[in-house]
């Protein structure tokens, strides 16, 4: 198991998060929200916008975010496509994990069906 956060691993485009914000689904937990479609490699994309706080925090959650992806991507049965986007700053590693961890659940109990 590859461990690594790589290019091929990002959404890079602008005109991928729009594709995404267009066409893809929402999933909203209390700290996060997620919009996701299928495709044929697992990709993240991350907005961090400037309500959250200042770029200290805005950054840390940023890397955050990257590394539960690296370490949890595995979790998604088929290859998905995420943008996340953090809702406030109050937030600790774990309970970023926790909500992405529970946003992957959810995204195999739908794709099974």
């Amino acid at each position: 198991m590859n461990f690594s956060f790589l290019k091929q691993d990002r959404i890079r485009k602008g005109r991928e998060y729009t594709g995404l914000k267009k066409s893809g689904k929402v999933f909203k937990t209390k700290l996060l929200v997620f919009n996701y479609a299928e495709s044929d490699r697992t990709k993240l994309g991350v907005i961090v916008t400037k309500k959250v706080g200042n770029s200290v925090e805005r950054n840390r959650i940023k890397r955050w975010i990257r590394e539960v992806f690296r370490l949890e991507k595995s979790a998604f049965s088929k290859p998905v496509d995420i943008v996340i986007i953090p809702r406030r700053s109050e937030m600790t590693f774990s309970s970023i994990r926790k909500d992405f961890l529970y946003f992957a659940g959810k995204q195999n109990e739908i794709s099974a069906d």
